[in-house]
């Protein structure tokens, strides 16, 4: 990667995200690296951060700090002037922050060179630094050395990806929680545990002539059952954490001028779409972003849907109809202010078996549904009346929406990263049949097996168990600088 391609190949439009021109060497981690750490572009303040073993005589050839203490000292911010290599003439002034190894973020010797954040002497300082005998980072690669320098492991490498791309509150301190090694401490008690089935049964093979007091078959597989219950606790939790991680998206569905857009609004606190009295106003999918309690969501105002003649309107209501397959979640708009009709009830059908949370539009009306028919139409889905017009309810909405998504439990354990639930259910499906094959009577050799396998699919999520090839997909994805 060359110097002058830096500020061109850093960030994708599409997603916000850094992407790699190339993967990291493997066999090249021992040299010094250089990045700019903060958002690429124009501002304030740039970091630019170098690791490796030359970073404080990189440092020394560029950086000339006030006063007579020379060096920089160690973890002290020192004002002073970076020159040009050879001609010595002034670049900026800067601040320079060194941070001896191990103490440091990667374990190496790591220098933080803070300037004025303009691209230009950003580049000019990576240009001097690469022609000293530095190179450019890889995406991800300080982070990688951290992992690999036994400063964190995999699983929390991962979750300062997620506090990056973090866009709420909450999902920063989920990030934050399993940055400081939340996973690795709950998963210790299980790798234990199975570390024990697994000591009784070497010894069961390894001394069978010895009169070792062991549990009985029994006994060590209601201990993997047991076990592999506690990892689909975790597995179950995906579910939550994905939408933590992610985010969902919530269609507001319903016939014609229920109120569909009136709601749309209310969720956004915001005029976004267009309400008027006549219906057909909303004739595209209106979309918006907005958060439930830390929860970032992709509200979708979508047409109103029923059978009709008009070209333009019939393409709306199609693309609702596609919206609806694609979200999360839907809110079924009805208007209690009128009978039920056929085409609720028509609508009512096409939604049946999706998930829907039945909204009882316009209660500040007087109503014109009985309790029966509320019942009955909201059947196994739950329901909730409303006014989006005044605002009512609309908080109990919002929480009925979580609820819905969530179930009554919010806190405890939260897989988040699908590689995590990936290994977790296949270590499931190793103790699931190592404990069948107990129960059977099968040797204890093959059961070892899949024992082995089960405790390797829990050591690669916190990276005790990993290969090149993983490495490199996992901190591909981070920011050059990271």
């Amino acid at each position: 990667m060359r110097v002058a391609d830096f500020p061109s190949n850093t960030k994708s439009q599409d997603a916000g995200r850094y992407h790699p021109q190339s993967e990291i060497d493997m066999s090249n981690l021992h040299d010094t690296i250089c990045a700019l750490s903060t958002a690429p572009g124009r501002a304030g303040i740039a970091v630019v951060r170098l690791s490796g073993p030359e970073s404080f005589p990189l440092v020394r050839k560029i950086f000339i700090a006030d006063g007579p203490e020379g060096e920089p000292a160690a973890r002290r911010v020192t004002l002073g002037t970076i020159v040009e290599p050879g001609s010595g003439g002034s670049l900026d002034r800067a601040l320079v922050t060194r941070f001896p190894a191990p103490g440091s973020y990667t374990g190496e010797d790591v220098a933080e060179i803070s300037l004025h954040g303009s691209p230009v002497l950003v580049a000019a300082l990576l240009e001097h630094l690469c022609s000293m005998g530095a190179r450019l980072a890889e995406p991800g690669e300080f982070t990688m050395r951290a992992f690999l320098n036994g400063r964190m492991d995999l699983a929390q490498a991962e979750a300062v990806h997620d506090v990056i791309q973090a866009t709420t509150l909450y999902q920063a301190q989920v990030a934050a929680r399993q940055r400081a090694g939340q996973i690795s401490r709950e998963l210790g008690p299980i790798e234990k545990a199975l570390m024990d089935v697994i000591v009784q049964l070497e010894a069961a093979v390894e001394f069978v002539e010895e009169d070792l007091t062991l549990d009985s078959r029994a006994a060590l597989a209601g201990k993997m059952e047991s076990i592999s219950g506690g990892m689909r606790q975790w597995i179950d939790s995906f579910r939550r954490g994905r939408i933590v991680r992610d985010g969902f998206s919530m269609a507001i569905v319903g016939k014609p001028n229920v109120g569909k857009s009136s709601l749309f609004n209310a969720l956004l606190r915001q005029d976004r779409s267009i309400v008027t009295e006549m219906p057909g106003t909303t004739r595209d999918l209106v979309s918006e972003f907005t958060s439930l309690e830390g929860i970032p969501v992709r509200l979708l105002d979508t047409a109103g849907v029923r059978a009709s003649g008009d070209k333009v309107e019939q393409l709306g209501v199609d693309r609702s109809l596609q919206a609806i397959a694609d979200a999360d979640t839907i809110l079924f708009v009805v208007d209690v202010s009128l009978k039920p009709d056929g085409e609720d009830e028509d609508l009512r059908r096409r939604l049946q078996g999706l998930s829907c949370i039945v909204v009882l539009n316009k209660c500040d009306l007087a109503g014109r549904w009985t309790d029966s028919e509320k019942n009955l139409f909201a059947g196994e889905w739950p329901r909730l009346e409303a006014s989006a017009k005044t605002g009512a309810h609309i908080d109990l909405l919002q929480k009925e929406i979580l609820d819905h998504l969530f179930g009554a439990q919010r806190d405890g354990i939260l897989v988040t990263n699908l590689r995590h639930c990936r290994c977790l259910e296949s270590a499931e499906e190793h103790l699931r049949r190592a404990a069948s094959a107990l129960h059977e009577g099968i040797s204890e050799e093959f059961v070892l097996v899949d024992l082995h396998a089960g405790l390797q699919e829990l050591g690669a999520i916190t990276g005790k168990t990993s290969t090149e090839e993983l490495l490199g997909e996992i901190f591909s994805r981070f920011c050059i600088g990271k």
